[in-house]
């Protein structure tokens, strides 16, 4: 009666929705479908329920179906459900997948713009003729499979229960037309018992790619369509528990628990049901039982047809609480019976976890936490939005090795799955129901206040709600992003809240329906100088630090703006995963044949973005933005990150008493849980190791340790680092026993980087000519140009280690991408070509101390500065460089980069180096990589971005080698620390291209050795420039220099 209510409003609403069909009617949610409820499986006994594998009460759906993919649903095959079609020649498909995965129809990606015309509730008007959508203007996915039921498997009742279907979908069974669903990322469960029988059974499918529910469904990722999640079987006896509620509630000093059960049990058959008992046994984490008769009603009736509510609740004294950091899971085995017969178990993990908001602070179990969290869209390069078992597990752990302590379902809910691993692994959740209207607006009312679409907004939040309420990794629930704002999402929150208040509830685009401030994508300083409109809620960024390409700088300077303000919550970057596709570079589209092949490219395949499957519209790479690449492999700043959310602040607080402060960034963990250890090593090389005190510091809490190096130690001339590292003690499920989970270091010993600077040698010979100037000692020669102050060779051995670019000064740096949309070539492009078109002004050669000196200045096209350069050549074959730098008058624009470059020949492709690695660093994001000595081949070094641009540079280094197969090869040592970079590329061959795939490999290195250069910038993608610290001012003075010497193995 309800849903034949609503149908008839809407009819009134707009009378031509009468003629539309299903998948373009907003009144239209499903037909026939189950009501939502808890995500459980059940078992036949309690035995086998505590036991927790494959339950032979669901039969999987899940492999290979019959497909026909057409562009149009006027190009359907209509009847293909009937019993007598032959879908014999038809193709086959892998459920769950995606279809364009498999190689039908195109993916699309789009940020915000709609890859349909923006006509609601239609998504069938003629597009833009270059849209993908103009040819294949609504594309229909027909599947069809046949499964097999036993004459036991009638004796109650068959569900067929679809995880997530994109976007709308029809169902029949056996030739008879069962229902309607729309809602990609809840169930779609319908009660086939009366259209089955015993024996061979036919399913078919039709699933439509957008339907009128897609204008909510307008998030920022691929769009793709059809069966992606897992399809099952579920049988039920006649009487069953339909769903059940549990909470648990602490008492005022977060020591017992009162458990409340709310189960909901229905009874199916014409007849009273009575004679029922309802059994709770429970288990402790260690798996012993507690009590096998923890709760339990008996004698329960229940009416013909009808459902009844049992409420099971009891006082649970010292339960061992559940947190991100100590998951503790019990079990509950809930057992139905009647007259003595089992009919069926469900066993459920959960965790006794008290979520508050109180005081401007957002408490767990007593305990006020800030978010570490992280955006997470469910993304596979090969399968899409199906993710399978292995993949979430990489995923997950890598979450937990990265200290993250919350995961935002950015923007739906996910994979059932994907909870029980958080509830597991212990990992805070933000549930985001799958609601977007982007395409209109954030905070637009165009949908979100129109009465017509409340229906939909309300069942995509309670439909999420009903699902999950059970998990206790839920921390918190979104009713979506970057959609509408007004009446529907107040409908929206009030149904959310009918059915669970233990949580708090987020929504950036409307404020009188969340119990958060948002901020996204604010600077550091910006959030730190944040004008509170209302000072009664903390502040939440739901995104933040946008990680696209070589990103996440100032990652640190949010973190303590963030641990300086109680009311600020904390975060979750922007985002976990690049969403790549994989392609073959000689294929348009995906294959079928390597959809089960993994997350690692094969030969002659790509990660592809928006626009390389022909899509349109696209917007690019702006999909490629996260902290790992498609196939899970980290990118450098998934270690910063690592390093910035530890749980364990350390910092040098007194060099002279070498006293480090230690504060404890947890909140429910003691830092005696782990093993501490201090390192000390001697310029890059560890000396020794020992394993400090256990450290008592609780939650919250700040100490010093006085670390203790004899005097002997440490040499004089030499420099020394200190670290201190703390371990797992023991195995957890995501890492094993001696993993670091945090550390720090800190120089507790510095050099005269000066020393690098030799005379000692033979004597040298000076060739002078009208173009070069060539210096020659025993073993080698270096020719410089007399106008431009190039260094032009470099033999050693008769052996030329320079290639085709000359050692000479070099001001530019390619942008990354969070520079490509800032305005970074046009504001600082004046410095792109300034070296090449510097102007001689004098010159002097001369000797000092039996070595050669040239002098070289400059005038520079940029604000009439100049540029000093100076060589100093010694016998030895050491050539000290030197540039000085003075600004002219005027506006001078920002430095991209101040140092030199040239190129080695390709053979020098193993680079050495003491200095910050081993990943690849920046001014701005550099603190999770510690000085050291490192050694990688060239390719190695280099940081592979799909999307091409600048990369692989390391700072603070000290020296750096490249030296060939045998060890000889050449050196940089900096008269102070400097940045280097090495690529078997050009900037040119960066700036001209647009995947790493079509990068050439070069026969040269290019080189470039730097003092600074620009940091990469880490608040957004789309303006937001490098803090003003990490940057280099085009109206100072620059001085930097660096020493040139030769390696060989038999010199």
């Amino acid at each position: 009666m309800k849903k034949i209510l609503i149908l008839a409003a809407a009819a009134c609403c707009f009378g031509m929705m009468r003629a539309q069909p299903d998948w373009e009617n907003p009144a239209v949610l499903g037909v026939n479908k189950e009501p939502p409820h808890a995500s459980f499986i059940p078992f036949p006994d309690a035995t086998k329920a505590l036991r927790g594998e494959n339950s032979e009460r669901v039969i999987s759906l899940n492999g290979k179906w019959k497909f026909r993919w057409s562009p149009d649903p006027d190009h359907r095959p209509a009847d293909f459900y009937r019993q007598d079609f032959n879908t014999e020649n038809w193709d086959e498909i892998h459920v769950p997948g995606n279809w364009q995965t498999q190689g039908y129809g195109t993916p699309v990606y789009t940020n915000i713009t709609y890859p349909f015309r923006r006509d609601p509730p239609r998504v069938t008007s003629d597009p833009p003729r270059f849209y993908t959508s103009y040819a294949a203007r609504n594309p229909v996915g027909s599947y069809r499979r046949n499964f097999t039921l036993s004459a036991a498997d009638l004796l109650g009742n068959v569900f067929i229960h679809f995880e997530g279907v994109e976007s709308a979908m029809y169902l029949w069974v056996n030739g008879q037309k069962v229902g309607y669903s729309q809602g990609s990322y809840t169930p779609a469960e319908f009660n086939i018992t009366p259209y089955v029988k015993a024996g061979q059974n036919s399913v078919s499918v039709e699933v439509y790619r957008w339907c009128d529910g897609s204008y909510l469904e307008d998030q920022d990722m691929w769009r793709l369509s059809g069966i992606f999640r897992d399809v099952d079987l579920v049988l039920r006896p006649p009487l069953y528990l339909r769903d059940f509620y549990l909470t648990t509630d602490l008492d005022e000093d977060y020591r017992d628990a009162r458990m409340k059960l709310q189960t909901v049990l229905r009874n199916t058959l014409a007849v009273e049901a009575e004679g029922i008992r309802l059994k709770v046994s429970l288990y402790h984490p260690s798996g012993e039982l507690v009590d096998e008769h923890f709760l339990e009603k008996e004698n329960i009736r229940i009416p013909a047809g009808e459902e009844s509510m049992v409420i099971l609740e009891k006082l649970v004294e010292q339960p061992a609480l559940w947190t991100d950091e100590e998951p503790n899971l019990y079990t509950l085995v809930i057992s139905v019976e009647q007259n003595g017969k089992m009919l069926e178990a469900i066993p459920w993990k959960f965790g006794f976890r008290e979520v508050e908001l109180r005081n401007r602070q957002l408490y767990v179990n007593g305990k006020s936490i800030k978010i570490r969290g992280v955006n997470r869209h469910e993304h596979h390069p090969r399968m899409g939005r199906h993710v399978d078992w292995q993949t979430m597990v990489k995923d997950i752990e890598l979450l937990k090795r990265a200290n993250v302590n919350l995961v935002r379902t950015s923007h739906y809910p996910n994979d059932p799955r994907w909870y029980r691993l958080c509830d597991e692994y212990g990992l805070f959740v933000m549930d985001e129901a799958n609601q977007e209207s982007h395409d209109f607006g954030t905070g637009s009312r165009v949908l979100g206040d129109d009465p017509v679409w409340e229906a939909a907004h309300v069942d995509r939040g309670v439909s999420m709600v009903e699902r999950d309420k059970n998990h206790t990794c839920v921390l918190i629930w979104s009713l979506g992003n970057e959609g509408g704002a007004g009446r529907d999402l107040v409908a929206m929150r009030k149904a959310m809240e009918e059915i669970d208040t233990t949580r708090p509830y987020f929504y950036h685009a409307d404020m009188q329906v969340s119990d958060f401030r948002d901020a996204d994508y604010p600077t550091p300083e910006e959030l730190a100088a944040w004008v509170w409109e209302d000072t009664t809620k903390m502040l939440f960024m739901r995104e933040y630090a946008h990680a696209m390409g070589n990103s996440l700088g100032n990652l640190k300077e949010y973190w303590e703006v963030i641990y300086g303000n109680s009311l600020y919550l904390g975060g979750c970057i922007w985002d976990f995963v690049d969403q790549g596709l994989i392609r073959k570079m000689d294929e348009e589209n995906m294959s079928i044949e390597s959809f089960h092949a993994g997350t690692a490219l094969r030969e002659g395949e790509f990660f592809a973005f928006g626009g390389d499957f022909g899509d349109r519209p696209n917007d690019g790479e702006f999909c490629i933005n996260g902290l790992v690449g498609p196939d899970r492999i980290p990118h450098p700043h998934y270690y910063e990150l690592q390093k910035v959310y530890q749980g364990v602040w350390m910092e040098l607080a007194d060099p002279e008493k070498r006293e480090i402060r230690i504060d404890n960034k947890y909140f429910f963990t003691s830092l005696d849980r782990f093993d501490a250890f201090f390192i000390l090593l001697e310029e890059g090389v560890e000396v020794k190791k020992v394993a400090l005190p256990a450290i008592d510091l609780p939650p919250g809490e700040v100490m010093s340790l006085s670390l203790s190096v004899d005097p002997g130690e440490m040499k004089p001339g030499l420099e020394y680092t200190g670290r201190i590292e703390f371990c797992l003690k023991t195995d957890l499920k995501w890492a094993p026993a001696g993993t670091p989970v945090a550390r720090e270091e800190f120089l507790l010993q510095e050099k005269d980087l000066s020393t690098e600077v030799s005379s000692v040698g033979e004597e040298l010979k000076t060739e002078e000519g009208p173009e070069v100037i060539r210096v020659k000692g025993k073993n080698f020669s270096v020719s410089f140009s007399r106008k431009t102050g190039a260094v032009l060779s470099y033999q050693v051995n008769d052996r030329d280690y320079l290639g085709s670019l000359p050692l000479e000064p070099y001001f530019w740096k390619p942008a990354n991408n969070n520079q490509q949309r800032n305005g970074y070539e046009q504001r600082l492009g004046a410095w792109k070509e300034a070296a090449a078109y510097r102007k001689p002004v004098s010159f002097s050669m001369g000797s000092e101390n039996g070595q050669v000196r040239l002098d070289y200045l400059f005038d520079l096209p940029v604000g009439n500065s100049r540029l000093m350069i100076s060589y100093l050549v010694g016998g030895n074959g050491l050539i000290r460089v030197q540039l000085h730098y003075t600004p002219g008058e005027g506006e001078i624009p920002l430095i991209p980069k101040f140092g030199m470059r040239l190129s080695l020949q390709g053979s020098l492709h193993q680079v050495a180096w003491y200095g910050r690695g081993p990943h690849e660093n920046y001014p701005d994001r550099k603190s999770s990589a510690f000085l050291g000595r490192y050694s990688m081949n060239l390719e190695e070094f280099i940081t592979p971005y799909i999307s091409t641009q600048d990369n692989a540079n390391r700072c603070d280094t000290r020296w750096v080698v490249f030296s060939d197969r045998q060890g000889n090869g050449i050196r940089f040592g900096g008269l102070q620390p400097f940045c280097f970079r090495a690529w078997p590329y050009t900037e040119y061959d960066i700036e001209q291209t647009t995947h790493d795939y079509e990068l050439p490999r070069r026969d040269q290195i290019t080189v470039n050795i730097d003092l600074l250069l620009h940091g990469v910038g880490g608040s957004n993608s789309w303006g937001k420039r490098t803090l003003d610290r990490y940057t280099l001012k085009g109206d100072r003075e620059w001085s930097y220099g660096f020493t040139i010497s030769p390696v060989s193995v038999n010199p």
